[in-house]
């Protein structure tokens, strides 16, 4: 073929107020997408001051996780969270978070840091 066109499958999900269990599984739905396309994806995501969310998404998460593990593994290049300052910072990067994801994982305070790591993570997963 003589033509070929790229998407750079960057997703950036930003976080505010007080999530709902439908905004939430929304989420994991978008990301499941990526999934069933088997697309190569980095994930990018962020949580304004203040937000909440509903005390049973760590469960739902869970869930979800187990379910589509293999996949996420698989198509998920790179996940990177932006902290909101240098406490959040220290909190989302443990060595516990780095094993539990179990795919390059990045904490950066800066938003262009983060979008210039998973653009270098598709790059390099996608040569």
């Amino acid at each position: 073929m003589s033509y070929q066109s790229i998407h750079i499958q960057i997703k950036e999900m930003i976080f505010s107020k007080d999530v709902s269990i439908v905004e939430f599984q929304f989420w994991l739905a978008e990301v499941e997408t990526f999934l069933c396309q088997q697309q190569n994806f980095v994930l990018v995501v962020r949580s304004v001051a203040g937000t909440t969310f509903p005390q049973e998404y760590r469960q739902i998460q869970a869930n979800w996780y187990k379910k589509n593990k293999a996949n996420f593994f698989k198509y998920c290049v790179g996940l990177v969270r932006i902290a909101l300052d240098q406490v959040d910072q220290e909190r989302l990067n443990t060595p516990a978070l780095h094993v539990a994801w179990q795919v390059p994982y990045y904490v950066t305070l800066d938003r262009a840091d983060a979008l210039q790591w998973a653009v270098q993570r598709w790059l390099l997963c996608n040569a």
